[in-house]
């Protein structure tokens, strides 16, 4: 059965609350304001704006991390990724007692323990377009284009009747419960393997879940067999494989879980029995799977 305010009271229970979004934005407004005003930062004629689930509308119970991107101008062909984020560290450490250098960011936590990833940048070309973020790991810049998925999510949402939003949601909450741990994919890899299957409005919340695990089970299980991790496009900016990460013990672990899960799923919404589907969505997205109404 398609029981669509079962899910609409899933959706209910898994929005951030409104304490940790006036958290969040709190957080990333005092220190894009501090980007401005610091005599270093400042003369890089910075520009900031948001990036990941947060920025999105794609996040889920307790917001704890907010992207923020960093426009600077640079060159970064004579400027090494290393050198550009202890740059914005130095910066950022006269301001946050906990600061500290990640592989493309850095990483600060305010006094109330939120954490901001603050990302350098620099455009490819323009400032709406796609940038050049340090990789310290490649030891090299690699391209990214933070609006250009903050863009797709707004008009796959629209063209979708507003599911798609929703089903990143409900399908990050699935994956937040499955087991293995390691079987856990990185939300972004989620969100955009969402995106490769959901391209038109489903019938249902129900109908859109099945056709998401169907899709990634018959798209990629076979890449089992053969040993290989997929490629995954960015749906932002589709020469980028957001998958490169993705180890293939994970990747195994996932797809698994995925065949397991979408044998469930059908025999849900198949169920003629209420209480049956009921019982059998429950195993998939747990107690919080409660009508809205």
């Amino acid at each position: 059965m398609e029981l669509n305010s079962y899910f609409r009271g899933l959706l209910a229970s898994i929005e951030p609350d409104a304490s940790s979004v006036a958290t969040a934005k709190r957080s990333h407004e005092d220190l894009r304001s501090i980007l401005q005003t610091d005599n270093d930062v400042s003369q890089a004629d910075p520009d900031s704006y948001l990036s990941g689930s947060y920025a999105r509308d794609t996040a889920i119970k307790d917001i704890k991390d907010v992207d923020i991107i960093v426009l600077i101008d640079l060159d970064h062909s004579k400027t090494t990724p290393d050198v550009v984020v202890a740059w914005l560290q130095s910066a950022l450490q006269k301001y946050y007692p906990k600061v500290r250098a990640q592989g493309r960011s850095v990483c600060v936590t305010t006094d109330s323990g939120f954490l901001l990833d603050v990302v350098p940048s620099v455009p490819l070309s323009h400032r709406d377009g796609p940038v050049w973020i340090p990789d310290r790991d490649a030891g090299q810049w690699v391209a990214s284009h933070p609006k250009g998925q903050i863009d797709f999510g707004v008009q796959r949402n629209a063209s979708t009747a507003g599911y798609y939003k929703h089903l990143v949601k409900i399908m990050k909450h699935w994956r937040d419960r499955l087991s293995p741990v390691n079987a856990q994919v990185k939300s972004y890899v989620l969100e955009s393997l969402v995106a490769e299957m959901t391209t038109v409005e489903p019938a249902s919340y129900g109908h859109g879940v099945v056709r998401i695990l169907q899709g990634i089970h018959v798209s990629y299980a076979p890449y089992v067999s053969a040993r290989i991790v997929p490629k995954i496009k960015d749906p932002g900016y589709s020469s980028v494989n957001v998958a490169k990460r993705w180890k293939f013990d994970e990747f195994t672990a996932f797809i698994d879980n995925v065949a397991a899960s979408r044998t469930i799923a059908e025999e849900a919404l198949d169920a003629t029995d209420r209480d049956q589907s009921i019982a059998l969505w429950r195993r998939l997205f747990g107690a919080g799977f409660e009508s809205a109404s």
